[in-house]
């Protein structure tokens, strides 16, 4: 190969060493490849991995057949001044069975009394185009197919929304307008009970019977309205003492003498909603207090103040949840177990847990019943 270093040239002194290395680089990785054929189309060399199929001592058109022919073409090479035969987009068929495509360029060198066919590999216009139909193909059936799972989510949380609505709506309604016949019930039962000052027991009795049926019924309409109106209520985001709100909840429970409640840890100042945060520690705290079955005990209450949170726990030494009732504690009108005979509507936990996430908190219940006593609840209250 006519690469080789001028000594009357520095400059091509410096530089004949890397594009040597950087043509045999190319040669080795299949890029090109080279072929002198002599004046008789006889094979005298090769050189590089692409034309290594090209067989030496045998005719050029023996190898490459898409020469076949052409032989006058080649021929005539040798009378005309640097012209060159080019065959682009050429099948090659190698006796490795490998069916590269390559361009080929045929050259007479008058220096050397030889053709030069340069092999120089390309990627035909077809495979390209395959190529890339197949991958604007597979992208637009991954983009179809994310659209139409985003449509479906769209679909499936409007259809949520509008059901959580009507039910918000349901129930508010159902609670609301019931409200007025159980006043009337209850109005009409205070006649009867004066109007049966002389009545026997039994029927005093019944009337009795009828007047604590009328109150809880009462009780649970308005617990239940209380329930519905929660995501409606729009608090304004205001600094609230924390710490004061949990020693005004403690300073108004009326438990038993016997019964510690015991508050600990961070309580700050935080910018969030006052009265839904008021609603939860009450609930939770006087839900561990009425729900306390000995006489004496402890109700741990602390906070841990981060960032972007208050992280509250309400911990007791109660008898504990089982595991089967932890996750039916947070329902509406639950009373479980040995709680069945206390006060209340069984709503208190399922307003908590409302309130808190509506208010984009989380709460979670953790007791080791039955194989030991307590109850934790842990709330995660956002603060801005």
């Amino acid at each position: 190969m006519p690469l080789t270093a001028d000594a009357s040239d520095p400059g091509r002194q410096l530089a004949a060493p890397p594009l040597l290395t950087a043509v045999r680089q190319l040669a080795e990785r299949d890029v090109y490849g080279l072929v002198w054929v002599g004046s008789d189309l006889i094979v005298n060399g090769t050189y590089g991995n692409l034309a290594r199929f090209v067989a030496i001592g045998e005719p050029l058109t023996s190898s490459i057949y898409a020469l076949v022919g052409m032989e006058d073409d080649i021929a005539a090479l040798q009378r005309g001044s640097g012209d060159i035969i080019e065959l682009p987009d050429v099948t090659l068929v190698t006796p490795q069975g490998r069916r590269p495509r390559a361009t080929l360029s045929v050259s007479w060198s008058q220096d050397e009394g030889a053709y030069m066919l340069l092999v120089a590999r390309t990627e035909s216009r077809s495979d390209l185009e395959v190529e890339l139909t197949a991958q604007m193909r597979a992208r637009l059936i991954a983009e179809s197919e994310l659209a139409a799972r985003t449509r479906e989510l769209q679909r499936v949380n409007l259809e949520l929304e509008r059901a959580n609505a009507d039910l918000e709506s349901y129930a508010s309604v159902m609670s609301h307008d019931l409200q007025s016949p159980m006043r009337v019930l209850r109005y009409t039962l205070d006649d009867l009970d004066a109007a049966s000052m002389g009545a026997t027991p039994d029927a005093r009795e019944k009337i009795g019977k009828l007047r604590q049926l009328s109150q809880r019924m009462t009780g649970m309409l308005s617990a239940l309205l209380d329930y519905a109106s929660i995501t409606r209520k729009s608090d304004a985001i205001a600094p609230v003492d924390t710490a004061a709100v949990v020693r005004t909840i403690v300073a108004t429970i009326d438990g038993p003498s016997g019964l510690l409640i015991d508050i600990t840890g961070t309580w700050p100042v935080v910018n969030t909603m006052a009265a839904p945060l008021d609603l939860v520690l009450r609930n939770l705290i006087e839900n561990a207090v009425k729900h306390h079955d000995r006489p004496t005990g402890r109700v741990g209450i602390s906070a841990v103040a981060e960032p972007a949170q208050l992280i509250v726990t309400v911990a007791d030494d109660g008898p504990g949840i089982a595991p089967e009732h932890r996750d039916v504690a947070f329902l509406p009108f639950r009373k479980l177990g040995p709680h069945q005979d206390k006060p209340g509507q069984g709503m208190g936990l399922a307003l908590v847990r409302r309130t808190v996430e509506a208010a984009g908190g989380t709460i979670r219940v953790d007791s080791p019943a039955p194989a030991a006593r307590g109850t934790t609840f842990t709330v995660h209250w956002p603060i801005r």
